[in-house]
Order: C-alpha cells, then structure tokens, then sequence
C-alpha cells in the first residue's frame, strides 16, 4: 500500500502526526497482512519562481522522516511541467537540481525518491534527461503507465530509456485499457529482472471494492505467468 498525504484521506498519516502515532501506525502494518511500501505527497520540482520552489522542497523533506517513522522506505514526487518563457533546459536542471537535494536529505533515512512520470514533463524522454542531470543514486524514476508512452520512438524505445533508473514502485491503471501495452511492460519488466511494487491506481467507483481488487490482481498474475512463460526455455 501507498499511502497519500495532503488531501484529508481517511487513513489520516500526515507529516503533523507525533512521534508516538507514527509508530502507532508502523504497528498497525507490522500487526496485519498489508505492508506500506511508500507515501506519496504531490510537490512538484517545476516551479519557476525560486521560493516556491524551495518551499516544495522544504514539504517534501518534512515527509521523508514520516516515510522512514511508518516503516517505508520511498516517497513519490512529480517533475511537473514546463512554463512559458522558461526554457525546457532550464527546467529540467532545475528539477534534476532539486531532486539532488531531495536526494542528499533522503539518503540518510535510507529513503528513495520516486519521480513519478507525471504531468507534461513526465514523458519517458523528458525522465531519462532529468535523471541524466541526477547526482544522487536513490533518485529513481517511477513508471505511471500512461498511453503517451508509446509515442515518439515507440514503447520499447521510451521503456529503454528510463529501465536503469526504475523505482521499486510504479503504478497501475485500468489493466483492460487497450490504449495500454501492459502486457508488454510487464515482458520488458521481467526482462530486466526488475523487483518491486506493482500498486493498483484506480479512481473509478465499483459496486463492490473488495470484488474489483480481487479481479485486478488476478489479472495482473496473469500477466506475470504469460512474461514468465515466454521467457521459459523450450524442452523438446
């Protein structure tokens, strides 16, 4: 599970919570079967004007301790976007500027920053240069499974990109989505022996909750076992 902060969710773990009710809420995991693997706040690196920009630092610092005290070890950030009579390069510095001091701060916690591929500086392109302009070994680059990854050089190319720089965490959407090749993210994925969290983004409302989760994972194994097969080898 993720869990985002800032917006009054029920599960109530915001960075104003005490010392005492951040380990109250790591027990709470330790004690049943789901396990926190990240928190996600929304502060964006794209700001132009420099105390906005240091201000969304400044937030996203004040979450690492919180990811570190409920027993998790990675926090989502956005790039977000361009501005106008900005340069794309400058921007991208910026962002890469300010995901070094994220980086630095979140070292020490044993902490990961997971840019998540959001917004219109998300594109796959748009990530690698970032990460390119990266220091900081623990800044990874979190796939959001959008349909603007197979355009330009084509999905392969874009996953090729960004494959060294991969979060443990990306995100899920609606895996019937036929505008999405999960089938071959999941191949390319496996491929590269990459391990960690697949989470289940979805905003759509269900009749039964428990029903539509249970129908995702299954299809999502599914997915697994055809990459597992089609790299097993022949025996004849």
């Amino acid at each position: 599970m993720e869990l985002r902060t800032s917006s009054n969710y029920a599960h109530g773990v915001e960075v104003t919570l005490a010392a005492a009710q951040r380990a109250q809420v790591k027990q709470r995991f330790a004690d049943s079967p789901v396990q926190i693997v990240s928190i996600a706040c929304s502060e964006r690196m794209d700001w132009p004007e420099p105390d906005r920009l240091q201000t969304a630092i400044d937030a996203a610092k004040t979450h690492l301790p919180l990811s570190h005290d409920v027993g998790c070890d990675v926090l989502r950030v956005f790039p977000n976007q361009f501005h106008r009579d900005v340069p794309r390069e400058k921007t991208i510095e910026q962002i890469a500027r300010a995901l070094d001091e994220l980086g630095n701060f979140a070292a020490g916690l044993g902490q990961e920053v997971s840019l998540e591929a959001h917004g219109p500086a998300g594109e796959l392109p748009t990530m690698r240069a970032i990460v390119d302009r990266v220091t900081q070994p623990n800044v990874r680059v979190r796939l959001n499974c959008d349909a603007r990854d197979v355009q330009g050089e084509g999905f392969v190319a874009n996953f090729n990109l960004v494959k060294d720089f991969l979060s443990r965490i990306i995100h899920l959407h609606d895996l019937s989505d036929p505008r999405y090749p999960y089938q071959q993210i999941v191949d390319l994925l496996h491929k590269a022996g990459w391990e960690g969290w697949a989470l289940s983004e979805r905003g759509d409302t269900v009749p039964d909750r428990v029903r539509a989760l249970t129908a995702e994972r299954q299809a999502w194994q599914g997915l697994v076992e055809n990459a597992v097969a089609a790299r097993r080898p022949l025996r004849g």
